[in-house]
């Protein structure tokens, strides 16, 4: 069973975090392709209107994917393998705070298992989808733990043995900006 990892928008969250802006053109995070590290300048640096004592997020899906050092040892802990991660701060453009044990992540990998026939989506162009309701092929998955979805790149896909790794080694829920959505499978 698979879930969608997206941002947690149900949590009164009143800041904003940017990816870095001054990324090489040819730096794709969400491609699932390889990004050769002699192409980056770390740490990657995201910018925040959030100040000091905020509780920064943990996780924050985007054009760059950022996530903590505590929920980047989960997903390895649960036994994801594919992801390339590179150093990176967030930075209040407000104050200047710096939060610091952050990672830009490279999911490697796309899997094409979207069961068009049973999804609600519009497509943007042949072969690219924007889902109201996703509904996979798990058997094309081959078991995969953690990998974008080649028909809609953005979208992160998580078995559920991760998820459920996760919540066993985060049983206070202190992981903040994260959440699962349903996938009809």
């Amino acid at each position: 069973m698979y879930y969608i990892l997206i941002n947690d928008n149900l949590s009164n969250f009143d800041f904003y975090i940017n990816a870095p802006n001054d990324l090489p053109r040819n730096i794709d995070f969400i491609s699932g392709r390889f990004i050769k590290v002699d192409e980056l300048k770390v740490p990657l640096v995201f910018t925040t209107d959030a100040t000091v004592g905020t509780h920064m997020l943990d996780f924050r899906r985007g054009t760059v994917t950022l996530m903590s050092k505590k929920l980047l040892n989960l997903l390895e802990g649960a036994g994801v393998d594919n992801l390339q991660t590179f150093p990176a701060i967030i930075k209040s453009e407000v104050d200047g705070t710096v939060w610091d044990g952050y990672f830009a992540v490279n999911v490697l990998g796309l899997i094409s298992c979207a069961d068009l026939s049973k999804s609600s989506y519009t497509e943007i162009m042949p072969g690219s989808y924007r889902f109201r309701e996703l509904a996979i092929n798990a058997e094309k998955t081959k078991g995969t733990l953690l990998f974008r979805l080649q028909e809609d790149t953005p979208s992160i896909l998580m078995h559920k043995s991760v998820g459920k790794y996760i919540m066993q080694h985060d049983p206070d829920e202190t992981l903040l900006g994260w959440e699962v959505e349903d996938i009809i499978q």
